[in-house]
């Protein structure tokens, strides 16, 4: 087996032999590193500055293909996710805790099964402010809509995706309910299209079962029925995302994208909904630099959350970039703001500034 190292790239590429047959192999090795420090206006009444990954979650990933001939390969990744800050897993005990994979893709679409994204994530992610503008605050109230990778991927999934015709790409997936690491089934199915400056998708996602931690994200005590006092999750009976999402490039100076999601949630005694709509804008002032402008209007049960980000991104290389941003969140009814990541606020308003820098290998 030799190593190869491409740039960013390393890849391990090898010849098996069997009889008359043999397979090429390559494995990549890619991860994302970001740091920086944020202060935020009101962490339940105190301003605290912080320092962790916030623009786009730290993580280490390895992916390969092994070429079967007659245009079949094998096919796996694994991806982990992690703080740069503490060293720490984001998620306690998991090994691979964004995915772990393997299957088998071929002219006729592709079959992989393991630890898998929700499509929603895997889809609407690519055109949220989010991912785009560097900037996990401006991700939704408590990611309920599970646009953002924290720790929604599907357990003991099955997931096929077809070949792109057209521009047009479809995906489906099904997990199985599992008592132990997975309670309930979810299913899960998508359609993309990708052509010239405008790429575009819709997404149904059914989750049955689905723990949330919605107390620490938005500050609740209680929520549809269930008390979520002592560190208790919240357990949604149904969680059903919809979303559509878009993204055009206008010309080399503007980029525009947006995102509407509707979560429908319900217990054993109560029901509720959240609605999001979403808008952003990239304006590109030079080669290197460009100046954000995103927000999101969001009502969910009682409360309507509203949030707006500015920041500015400069790219030191094609890896590396440093950027500002401001965000500020309102919410009106009973709950109080909490923009994502952050320690909720006491009151209606929280405002986070956040300086760092982003690399990926």
């Amino acid at each position: 087996m030799k190593i190869k190292y491409l740039g960013r790239l390393i890849i391990f590429s090898g010849i098996v032999s069997a009889s008359a047959a043999y397979a090429q192999s390559n494995v990549t090795l890619y991860g994302s590193l970001d740091e920086g420090i944020t202060y935020n206006t009101n962490a339940k009444g105190s301003g605290t500055a912080t320092a962790g990954p916030v623009a786009v979650p730290d993580f280490f990933g390895i992916r390969g293909t092994e070429d079967l001939g007659n245009q079949f390969k094998a096919i796996f990744a694994l991806q982990d996710g992690f703080l740069s800050s503490t060293g720490a897993g984001t998620i306690a005990g998991e090994a691979f805790s964004h995915f772990a994979w393997v299957g088998l893709s071929s002219p006729y679409g592709a079959v992989t099964l393991g630890r898998q994204l929700d499509l929603t994530a895997d889809t609407l992610r690519l055109n949220a402010d989010g991912c785009v503008q560097y900037t996990f605050y401006l991700f939704h109230p408590a990611n309920l809509d599970d646009i953002g990778i924290m720790g929604d991927s599907v357990n003991n999934s099955v997931k096929y995706t077809s070949p792109t015709i057209g521009g047009l790409t479809f995906t489906g997936l099904y997990g199985l309910a599992d008592s132990s690491t997975q309670p309930g089934r979810v299913v899960s199915a998508d359609v993309v299209y990708a052509g010239g400056p405008f790429r575009a998708s819709a997404v149904y996602t059914n989750w049955h079962d689905h723990a949330i931690n919605l107390g620490p994200e938005l500050g609740y005590t209680s929520f549809l029925g269930e008390s979520l006092s002592s560190g208790q999750t919240f357990l949604a009976q149904t969680q059903q995302i919809t979303g559509l999402s878009a993204f055009y490039s206008l010309n080399q100076r503007l980029d525009l994208h947006g995102v509407v999601t509707q979560v429908n949630l319900s217990t054993r005694s109560d029901a509720g909904r959240m609605r999001t709509v979403e808008l952003g804008a990239d304006i590109h002032t030079t080669f290197a630099n460009t100046v954000t402008l995103g927000g999101y209007l969001s009502w969910l049960t009682d409360t309507r959350y509203s949030e707006l980000g500015v920041g500015d991104v400069y790219a030191l290389s094609k890896s590396t970039v440093v950027y500002a941003q401001i965000a500020y969140q309102h919410a009106d009814g009973a709950g109080d703001a909490a923009i994502a990541l952050l320690t909720p606020a006491s009151g209606p308003s929280q405002a986070a500034f956040r300086i760092g820098v982003h690399h990926f290998f």
